[in-house]
């Protein structure tokens, strides 16, 4: 059977999809998916209908389903973000648009040998009964001769990789994450924390399984390597509220940790050994507001050199992951590229400059060289291979199993990290109330935004798949908002005064949604570099980066003007009409703007750079989150309380109910991993 609908043809014969006359690959799910859709044109299908009938009623996640629509529309869709053919049927799942024409050729309505007279039939079989054996014969004869030819001259050439087996190499209660393995000691390190709360330290485990902590301490590693002079070497910090980093070295004969470089503030590095040169390559930055870059330290001189510059655009993470080539003369370097796609860059490490550099994948996770020529990623998507010859990248597998990847006990296996994380919105009250859940589900509920008038709340969720940001009315259930396009990043949601509207910067663009109409709508198209927002009265506070400075912008709903509110910088925003309170990029402090006079003046001098998502104006007080600590200043009487002590791990942000009688904010409830090693083939 052949389908046509468009440039795109379908033979499931010959289970075959091309569009535009050429024929493009296509997993056989997502093959299988498309001929579903095919049988049934036009109609509404649900998740449910697509596992039972495509996935054989194999137990799968909403996810699985949403990710294999979203291949099929990047392979039959001109542009998969807007979709033409495959569409989203809010609350139900998906449609195919058109009915596709259904091509029955002669060749496959009528087989050749039933056309021909009786005679012929005969005539016919025996020919074919023929030639099947003559065909036999020379194939048998041709495979021996590649064999024979295969073993007397081997080909170096590498072949394409392929995931044939896994396993798990640790299975250790809490997280295992971020393995080395070492060769020659067979060894692995790796780092380990038994729960959510708990701060990261370095754990062992030797060829027999056998697992013991090496680090038990108040730090927070962050990596770890095991390198060739038999030193361990590991970046920390000294907690999780400063954050300063540090690279040491350990002895495991006398168990000493010896501080050698102090790495940068509130800095999460990766380390990687440069065995040529005897140094450690890490990334790092001079402050928080800066994107980051590669440096290495040579051991024997303490010479800090930097590899690396990325651009110095907006709030930028710059080389954020990076991977070492077994000769120790190229590095790979991915960078991060806020409103498109992430770039390879390959470094000559004898003289840092870059040899070749293309577009790649977003958020990468993992990366290591598997061959000369060759590059295995990884990121939320899948398992990707990446050719530094020809500058070309292949889906190896489509799968949210890959972490970090790391190489494994043998030239043909790699490591992984296989992780599961529940993270839910709770109602916080006095100290020792009892919490309650305001979301259920097993994905990463975060960034709450409750009401002004009443406890409607607003969250950011991947618990289908994909980003999305939800709402759940005081006492109705909660709903998808159904952003049109994919979502990659969602930086700031506050809603306006009367509940009916809530502003979003949903990848780095201004959008408004409306409670009546259930529609998204972008604001302000000349700002695409949009982080924080906030309402004030019929208006929306945002902050924007323009000729490379961040300021607050305000934009009213009545005429659509846009007017700068700040000169001297301005990034996370709130406001009540009279005053804009606000923090910097790249500086400390939570600030006050008199709009009628001007003048600014510092609130809380110890607000950290990093808390732009931890404060919250309601009713004339400042609610904000410090180390473990959720405080309230009230800005009348300037004075100051703590309302609740986090123990463990301190949220990502919170948000005050309108009558204050609780806040909500985002707890883990599950966070675990384990370290899992499989096999490539084609090596």
């Amino acid at each position: 059977m052949r389908y046509a609908f468009g440039d795109i043809k379908i033979d499931t014969a010959q289970v075959k999809l091309t569009k535009s006359g050429k024929q493009i690959e296509c997993e056989p799910r997502v093959f299988e998916l498309l001929v579903y859709l095919c049988q049934h044109p036009q109609e509404a299908i649900t998740r449910t209908e697509l596992v039972t009938q495509v996935w054989g009623g194999r137990i799968v996640s909403d996810a699985a389903v949403n990710r294999a629509v979203g291949e099929l529309r990047k392979l039959v869709e001109e542009r998969p973000s807007s979709p033409q053919w495959i569409k989203t049927v809010s609350k139900v799942g998906y449609q195919l648009t058109v009915i596709p024409t259904l091509i029955e050729s002669r060749d496959e309505a009528t087989p050749i040998s039933d056309s021909l007279p009786l005679n012929d039939k005969r005539t016919n079989n025996q020919l074919i009964y023929t030639s099947k054996i003559l065909w036999l014969i020379t194939a048998f004869t041709l495979v021996f001769i590649a064999l024979a030819f295969q073993s007397l001259y081997p080909s170096n050439k590498t072949e394409k990789q392929g995931v044939i087996g896994r396993h798990p190499v640790t299975s250790l209660m809490g997280s295992a994450f971020n393995p080395f393995y070492q060769a020659k000691l067979d060894a692995l390190v790796f780092l380990y924390r038994a729960d959510a709360d708990s701060y990261a330290q370095i754990y062992m485990q030797d060829g027999k399984g056998t697992s013991q902590a090496i680090s038990d301490d108040d730090y927070y590693y962050t990596d770890v390597l095991y390198g060739p002079d038999g030193y361990l070497y590991a970046s920390r910090l000294n907690n999780l509220q400063q954050r300063h980093c540090e690279i040491v070295k350990i002895d495991l004969d006398s168990k000493q940790f010896s501080p050698i470089l102090n790495c940068g503030e509130r800095v999460v590095t990766q380390l990687a050994y440069d065995e040529k040169k005897r140094r450690l390559i890490y990334r790092s930055r001079s402050s928080i507001s800066e994107p980051y870059s590669l440096y290495s330290y040579q051991l024997d001189t303490g010479r800090k050199q930097q590899l690396t510059h990325p651009a110095q655009k907006g709030n930028n993470l710059g080389d954020y992951v990076f991977a070492l080539s077994a000769d120790n003369e190229t590095l790979a370097v991915v960078e991060y590229i806020g409103d498109g796609v992430d770039k390879i860059k390959l470094v000559n490490l004898n003289d840092n400059h870059i040899i070749a550099t293309t577009a790649f994948i977003d958020n990468v996770s993992g990366l290591i060289w598997t061959s000369d020529s060759r590059i295995l990623a990884s990121n939320s998507d899948g398992l990707f291979e990446f050719d530094t010859d020809k500058l070309t990248l292949e889906t190896k597998e489509h799968s949210d199993q890959f972490g970090r990847l790391a190489h494994g006990t043998n030239i043909n296996s790699v490591l992984t990290e296989r992780s599961q994380t529940t993270v839910n919105i709770f109602a916080f009250s006095e100290e020792q109330a009892p919490l309650t859940a305001l979301t259920t589900s097993r994905g990463i509920s975060l960034s709450p935004a409750l009401g002004n008038r009443s406890n409607i709340l607003a969250f950011k969720s991947n618990r289908t798949g994909e980003k999305s940001i939800y709402i759940k009315p005081e006492t109705k259930v909660v709903f998808n908002s159904e952003f049109t396009d994919s979502i990659e990043h969602i930086s700031g949601l506050a809603w306006s005064p009367t509940d009916d509207k809530l502003i979003a910067s949903i990848n780095n663009v201004l959008y408004l949604y409306s409670i009546e109409t259930r529609h998204w709508q972008r604001l302000a198209e000349r700002f695409s570099l949009v982080h924080h927002v906030a309402f004030v009265k019929e208006s929306i506070l945002f902050s924007a980066e323009v000729d490379g400075q961040w300021n607050i912008w305000q934009l009213s709903l009545d005429n659509d003007r846009v007017e700068q509110v700040t000169q001297k910088g301005g990034y996370s925003v709130q406001g009540d009409g009279t005053y804009v309170y606000f923090t910097k990029f790249n500086q400390d402090g939570l600030y006050q703007l008199n709009l009628a006079t001007g003048i600014e003046t510092v609130l809380i001098e110890a607000f950290p750079i990093a808390g732009w998502r931890h404060w919250q104006l309601r009713d004339n007080k400042l609610f904000y989150l410090l180390d473990k600590e959720y405080r309230e200043l009230d800005l009348a009487s300037g004075s100051e309380r703590v309302l609740h002590r986090f123990k463990g791990r301190t949220p990502n942000g919170c948000s005050m109910a309108y009558q204050h009688d609780f806040f909500a904010c985002d707890r883990v409830e599950l966070s675990s991993s384990n370290i899992w090693q499989f096999q490539l083939s084609g090596r």
